[in-house]
């Protein structure tokens, strides 16, 4: 009996195993299903997408645009403006063509296209500096007939040069500038009659761009006018507006016209800053010029701390009285601010900079004035000049020499010297559009010229050379090149003037003129690099600058790459919005040292956002993309990834030589089997593993079942290597227990993310005692990192609150283990007491979230939206009084829970309150017991009364009761 009874139980188990087995399957069935469909989702809203994208193409079209201005063009004056909008949409088709400006970065506000205008700079329009402190007289403007403004009448000779400004006003342009909008300039007879007329229209140069150009500073719509008629006594400017601006509107929004007059010839502006010791000699060889003493003025601006200087230059001024010399201070000691004053004050037509400290030949301004026009720089050559007067050559007179003969100069021909002040003569009107970035203690030359470079795209006029005009510039001992090496120096100050460029350079239409940007970029990145490469302990605070400023040239990958010891096998990386990326680019943050990346490109199945590189700019150097299939699971797409990784590593290492040190990271577990075939062939390679979650077990405590080629494991010397260690080879084909594995034995060092997941995995590892403490003993829990409060506050999404409620944040989605159920059952049954409760849900299943608000009767006070990008997410987490994080409900699934939820360090960063609902014993509720900071409330999953008591809590905290 006891035997049939014993045969009768083992049946049963039998039957039960094979139900068991059934039901895995089938779930297994319903698993794969549910992914098929998930893909076909995907495909149907990347087809969406496309669809959207073409039907914008086409509204862009020229085909559109044309077809769109014939239909519309019925009135007569539409007619007759037909022509001219027409060949504007061919000139703007031609332009994009050839010189494609402003590119639109995923996730950065999009850069406006700046439309190239082929026109002379002389007669086009532009947006520049508005100093309302400049010597200028003011027009009144005066209504003379329908859509036309005046303004008074000013007296005018010929030869006479005028720079016209229209201020903004509050940052906007006071009248609407279209295709309708012109400025008319009429040189006129005392008597009235014109005598010749000159239009300026569309388009307006630099709008867009001003802010990166010129700051925060006024601004103004600017133009420059020569006199030409021998006859005339006075101009008269008009202004005449599109039809769709009313009169009186425009009469209001353009008080007044401001401008000032030019003379023909050149202002010399000497900065001084305790100049005592040489400004006399400077002066002296400007009194000594060939040029006409009425074609020219000496401003010199003393600035900073007072010496003897304005004494000397008093006593030059009765030295040369025929030498007109202007003399300006300011407290503020800066030469670049000193410049800006010099230019305000300039009263000729072109413009040179001399340093108090150099000097010039006696043919100098005399060849720069000839050789100058407003559609190019003239430029001199260069000599330095010793403490004891000795002449020495330098590379940058040798370029010029190499050049003066080139039929066309191009910027890369002499590129060190048009960013120095010296050597160069401007348009006046041009060169006072731009300003000095006072801020900067050194490069605010470089920042100068590299933008006046790239926005006007001057030509290079090197006839001064060929006739001997020469700069003679003092070496001392606080020059540039001779600045001794410090992090304020080499890193900070270069970096202020990177950033004062590099956002210029979606705006730079031209090839050469980018090229010539990026080469001044990668000059001051250098001075960076060589510090670094002796100062390693100080990369991360270097990093730490860099990542709060968009980025156009990658000099920081330059940087990096150079200085990387560390590799980085990351599956999944940014830019590709996926947590596992983003987790991996705020370690490597964390770490703060320089890393060259393997990943394995995401397209089709995660959507980018470029500002995600931020997290780890100036720390990430070369970035190697496998163009792989992604895949969590499938096998062959795990080791094409982990082959084409170890040829593309082997490749870079001919040229660089070997890493130090190896750093990979699963969820997605090729990153593992990566580092695994570069542990075996390089076993001196320190490998440093980390596991985010659990890999053999899923969220129920069920195996991933997939199945991987022990054969590519032998062929590749893995095999062979366990075996070496003495261990021995394990009788199990499972990809995922096979990842975790390899990691346990070869890895150096094992990263987990909290105690319990290192607890929880060791328990089904099916390790020994002493190979589990020997996994121990290698092992370290690190959470997951929190970025600084900076990083908040890079974007600013718009979303509104009722501030009048308490206004609860989730961020994620909803999934068997983990949601709001509890939290909605309270709203609907304590509807009253917390109708001040506003829930606001950012999920990718929002349908399904009001759905169920809706069926409990809560769905005014539920909100549920789209996910948003994760550097919008972070800005909105310091918006909410309350942000929701909750454990993955484990219990009766799993012997201890082991996951700790990522967001929580993203909210952790944030100012706003965390309420966390934990699984008792969780790390989520030893964390919110140890907190400190008043910050983390927390409840109990299946109590409402503790959900009750946060709600309570936060709304006495907002309102004074509950």
């Amino acid at each position: 009996m006891k035997r049939k009874g014993s045969a009768a139980t083992k049946d049963h188990v039998e039957r039960l195993d094979s139900d068991n087995k059934s039901l895995r399957n089938e779930v297994l069935e319903l698993q794969s299903e549910k992914e098929a469909l998930e893909e076909e989702l995907r495909v149907l809203r990347s087809s969406l997408s496309a669809s959207e994208n073409q039907i914008k193409a086409i509204r862009g079209s020229v085909t559109y645009r044309v077809g769109s201005l014939v239909v519309n063009s019925r009135t007569p004056r539409g007619l007759i403006r037909l022509p001219w909008r027409l060949l504007k949409i061919y000139l703007e088709y031609k332009s994009r063509q050839s010189k494609k400006v402003g590119q639109v970065v995923s996730g950065e506000p999009e850069v406006q296209e700046e439309i190239v205008d082929d026109r002379p700079v002389y007669d086009q329009l532009w947006v520049g500096f508005y100093d309302s402190g400049k010597r200028a007289e003011s027009l009144e403007v005066e209504f003379s007939e329908k859509n036309i403004l005046e303004c008074k009448q000013v007296e005018a000779g010929v030869g006479e040069i005028f720079e016209f400004i229209l201020p903004f006003e509050n940052g906007e342009l006071p009248i609407p500038l279209d295709e309708d909008f012109s400025i008319v300039i009429n040189e006129m007879t005392r008597e009235g009659e014109v005598l010749w007329s000159r239009e300026f229209g569309p388009p307006v140069n630099s709008y867009h761009s001003a802010p990166a150009y010129i700051g925060n500073d006024s601004l103004g719509l600017s133009f420059v006018h020569h006199v030409l008629s021998s006859s005339c006594d006075r101009l008269k400017l008009e202004f005449r507006i599109s039809d769709s601006v009313s009169l009186d509107e425009g009469g209001k929004a353009l008080p007044e016209v401001r401008y000032r007059t030019l003379s023909p010839g050149v202002s010399v502006i000497v900065p001084s800053y305790k100049g005592e010791d040489t400004i006399s000699r400077c002066l002296s060889h400007l009194a000594c010029q060939t040029l006409d003493d009425s074609r020219y003025e000496v401003i010199v601006v003393l600035n900073g701390e007072p010496d003897s200087s304005e004494g000397l230059v008093v006593d030059c001024k009765r030295k040369y009285p025929e030498l007109n010399i202007k003399i300006l201070k300011s407290d503020i000691p800066s030469a670049g601010n000193a410049r800006n004053i010099g230019l305000s004050n300039a009263d000729y037509e072109y413009v040179t900079f001399v340093d108090d400290d150099d000097f010039v030949s006696e043919n100098y301004l005399e060849a720069l004035w000839k050789a100058s026009s407003y559609n190019q720089i003239s430029i001199a050559s260069v000599l330095d000049v010793d403490a004891s007067g000795e002449e020495h050559d330098n590379v940058i007179r040798q370029q010029l020499e190499n050049a003066k003969n080139y039929k066309i100069c191009r910027y890369s021909d002499v590129s060190s010297i048009l960013t120095m002040n010296a050597c160069k003569m401007l348009p006046t009107s041009f060169a006072s559009q731009l300003r000095y970035n006072a801020s900067l203690r050194s490069g605010e030359d470089v920042c100068y010229f590299t933008r006046y470079i790239t926005r006007f795209s001057p030509g290079l006029s090197l006839e001064p050379v060929r006739y001997g005009a020469v700069y003679y510039r003092f070496l001392s001992d606080h020059s540039v090149s001779r600045q001794p090496t410090s992090f304020r120096f080499n890193v900070e100050e270069r970096l202020g003037v990177i950033q004062s460029i590099d956002k210029c350079l979606p705006f730079v239409g031209s090839k050469e003129g980018k090229d010539f940007l990026t080469s001044k970029v990668m000059a001051q990145s250098n001075f960076i690099r060589t510090y670094l490469e002796s100062h390693r302990d100080e990369v991360s605070r270097y990093a730490s600058l860099v990542q709060m400023e968009p980025i156009n040239v990658r000099y920081d990958k330059q940087i990096a790459s150079s200085l990387a010891d560390v590799l980085v096998y990351s599956y999944c990386f940014a830019p590709y919005v996926d947590t596992a990326g983003i987790v991996m680019a705020k370690r490597i943050r964390e770490e703060g040292v320089p890393v060259d990346v393997v990943c394995n490109t995401m397209a089709g199945v995660r959507d980018i956002d470029e500002r995600l590189d931020r997290i780890t700019a100036g720390l990430v150097g070369r970035q190697v993309t496998i163009n792989g299939q992604p895949s969590f699971s499938s096998w062959p797409e795990i080791k094409r990834f982990a082959d084409s990784a170890e040829k593309a590593v082997l490749k870079i290492e001919k040229s660089r030589g070997g890493y130090q040190v190896i750093y990979s990271r699963a969820m997605w577990v090729a990153s593992h089997f990566a580092a695994v075939l570069h542990k075996v062939r390089d076993p001196h390679v320190i490998w440093r593993a980390e596991f985010s979650d659990p890999i053999l077990k899923d969220v129920n405590g069920n195996d991933r079942d997939v199945e991987l080629d022990l054969g590519w494991l032998k062929n590749n010397g893995v095999l062979t290597a366990l075996s070496e260690r003495g261990v021995e080879v394990p009788d199990n084909k499972n990809l995922f227990f096979w990842c975790e594995f390899l990691v346990y034995v070869l890895a150096d060092e094992i990263v987990f993310t909290n105690e319990n997941q290192l607890q929880y995995m060791l328990s089904y590892s099916g390790l020994t005692p002493e190979e589990s403490d020997s996994v121990k003993a290698k092992s370290t829990v690190q959470h997951h990192p929190s970025l600084p409060g900076e990083f908040y506050e890079i974007s600013n999404p718009a979303y509104e609150l009722d501030e009048e409620a308490v206004n609860i944040a989730y961020f994620g989605g909803f999934y068997a283990t983990r949601g709001l159920s509890e939290v909605f059952a309270l709203l609907d049954k304590f509807g009253e007491v917390l109708e001040r409760v506003k829930i606001h849900i950012f999920t990718s299943e929002k349908e399904k979230v009001m759905s169920e608000a809706l069926s409990l009767g809560i769905s005014k006070q539920v909100f549920a939206t789209d996910y948003v990008a994760f550097v919008d997410f972070l800005a909105l987490t310091n918006r909410f009084d309350c942000l929701v994080v909750n454990d993955a409900a484990t219990s009766g699934l799993k012997s201890i829970n082991p996951y700790l939820p990522s967001k929580l360090s993203d909210y952790m960063g944030s100012k706003s309150n965390v309420w966390a609902i934990v699984e008792e014993g969780s790390v989520l509720h030893k964390i919110c017991e140890s907190d400190n900071s008043g910050r983390m409330l927390m409840s109990v999953v299946g109590n409402q009364d503790s959900h009750l008591g946060v709600m309570k809590e936060l709304l006495e905290r907002k309102f004074g009761h509950a």
